[in-house]
């Protein structure tokens, strides 16, 4: 089954938290609004964080904002930052096959159709739709 992990559904959340607050959230602020964790937030912050699509700013009215505007997000970017390459199979994502196999593969040609088309519908849905 395809399924995004519990990090990504809570990356979500808190950039879409981000994307309604008129000013920065701490992390804390952001775990007693959503119930998550902390600690996994601080996980979740570094990795969005490394992907350029949040900035953490220092002093007393620091925290968390967004580091690109939200309408610019979508849903392929925010899991490519916390999951990596995308793709329904892990020998078919991003830009192509790389497997052993892959010559005498029966399926990557239709399993990397049904993945671009998937990779199509991340891209379609915006963090403002949230």
């Amino acid at each position: 089954m395809f399924q995004l992990r519990h990090e990504t559904d809570y990356a979500i959340q808190f950039l879409s938290l981000l994307t309604k607050a008129k000013k920065n959230l701490s992390l804390n602020d952001v775990a007693l609004r959503t119930g998550i964790s902390f600690l996994f937030l601080q996980k979740i912050a570094r990795k969005l964080r490394l992907a350029g699509l949040v900035q953490a700013e220092q002093g007393v009215n620091g925290g968390y904002v967004l580091a690109v505007p939200a309408k610019t997000l979508n849903l392929k970017k925010i899991v490519s930052a916390i999951e990596g390459q995308c793709g329904l199979v892990s020998c078919c994502s991003g830009d192509g096959c790389k497997c052993a196999r892959s010559e005498k593969c029966q399926t990557k040609k239709k399993l990397t159709q049904v993945s671009k088309e998937i990779m199509k519908i991340l891209e379609k849905v915006k963090l403002t739709d949230f």
